[in-house]
């Protein structure tokens, strides 16, 4: 071999070894860190904390669904569908919590999204304002700065605009908002949504099947 191909092989090896060292990388970084991540695993650790979260459902009910969520992210508002469809249909008997957990680094205005809707929130109206953000999210996401767009949603919603005003601009329920975080941070939320039903996890949208196949498997 003259000393021109010898040079080729080199090259040839060492771009495959790059190749697969990258590719790994890759891999491991979509496996995620370990057992506690991906679709469907159960984690015996986690803990929750609800009292000053959002919820719909009985208080004492046997089954509680944690839904960790961005107001920015779109991948929340795909999965709105079935979460509609699991609130409505098993509502009387298990529990659903909302959690914030805005991704900022992403999406800009996830957190004053998130600060507006606990605001509509201390008025008695924080399922339908999420459900507003939700459905109006390609028209406030962009923008530099949303808040006025999320009064007239307070004002179409018969809020008391000027208490809904005051209320995000002191960012009146900033420590909910942060304890939510640290409590998806506590039990390594990663990505939005991440559902927990009980003490299993689920990453991402759920079709309707799934939610009556994973919610079925655990109520009594």
């Amino acid at each position: 071999m003259n000393e021109t191909n010898m040079r080729r092989t080199i090259l040839g090896v060492v771009v495959l070894l790059i190749v697969l060292i990258v590719g790994g990388l890759v891999w491991a970084i979509a496996a995620g860190p370990g057992p506690a991540r991906g679709p469907g695993l159960p984690d015996p650790n986690l803990s929750f904390n609800d009292a000053n979260d959002p919820a719909q459902g009985p208080s004492d009910a046997a089954l509680t669904v944690h839904v960790f969520g961005d107001l920015q992210c779109p991948a929340c508002r795909q999965a709105e569908p079935g979460l509609d469809y699991a609130m409505q249909k098993y509502g009387d008997k298990v529990r659903f919590v909302w959690d914030d957990f805005p991704l900022m680094s992403a999406h800009p205005n996830a957190r004053v999204a998130a600060t507006a809707a606990r605001c509509a929130e201390d008025q008695g109206k924080f399922w339908e304002y999420r459900k507003t953000l939700y459905d109006n999210q390609p028209d406030w996401a962009g923008l530099s700065s949303p808040t006025d767009k999320f009064a007239s949603y307070a004002a179409t919603l018969g809020l008391n605009v000027d208490n809904f005003k005051s209320c995000v601009a002191n960012d009146t329920d900033r420590q909910k908002i942060e304890d939510d975080m640290s409590e998806g941070n506590s039990n390594n939320v990663q990505a939005t949504p991440t559902f927990f039903i009980g003490k299993t996890r689920y990453e991402g949208g759920l079709t309707n099947a799934q939610w009556d196949q994973y919610i079925t498997a655990q109520l009594p």
